[in-house]
């Protein structure tokens, strides 16, 4: 099959509007080129990002805090240049660490192709979390959009099925879910006992 080298226009087109036939295209791509597309993104998001918190969102959870007596929270003292390079090493941090961890039941669920693949459908699959996850309140709802082009993204450049496909990734959300729940009883538990003796 003859590939064709899409320019970061036809990638964006691509993977909102024909993910499957765009991650075929990307699948023989070094994963320099992912991470480059992933970086241009992770920029424009952060930025975005900062400008709508600093500008409408802060004021709104200001408020809230307010109300719970929780104004000293310490996310409102953040320099905005923080706030922004935190976004883009969370970000990064999100995609080789979470790209690991999903890895791994990608690997339990069959899938053979490595772990760049996987870091390459997370890196392009986050497409619409970049493109729209930064408008105010309904930014929320595209992570869900962005979490079904990963598991297109495992499907096509891990070649397995798309029930094992949803299955690794709902599996290591789960998992994870758990982790961190069970994370937190033990500090809390903790806590009590601390306190109690």
């Amino acid at each position: 099959m003859n590939y064709r080298r899409l320019s970061f226009g036809e990638k964006v087109k691509g993977f909102l509007g024909a993910p499957a036939n765009t991650f075929n295209n990307v699948e023989p791509e070094a994963l320099g080129s992912a991470l480059k597309y992933f970086t241009i993104w992770v920029v424009i998001y952060a930025i975005l990002r900062t400008i709508v918190f600093y500008t409408l969102e802060r004021r709104v959870f200001q408020t809230l805090w307010d109300l719970l007596g929780l104004s000293d929270a310490a996310v409102y003292r953040f320099d905005p240049v923080i706030f922004a390079l935190l976004a883009v090493v969370g970000a990064f941090a999100s995609l080789f660490i979470g790209g690991l961890w999903t890895h791994l039941f990608v690997r339990a669920f069959g899938g053979r192709k490595g772990y760049r693949n996987t870091i390459k459908a997370f890196a392009y699959g986050n497409t619409p979390l970049f493109l729209f996850g930064w408008i105010p309140f309904v930014g929320m709802l595209f992570p869900i959009w962005a979490w079904v082009l990963n598991i297109i993204g495992i499907k096509q450049l891990h070649e397995i099925s798309t029930g094992r496909a949803i299955g690794a990734v709902l599996l290591s959300i789960v998992a994870l879910v758990i982790i961190v729940v069970l994370i937190v009883l033990f500090v809390v538990l903790l806590v009590v006992v601390l306190a109690a003796g």
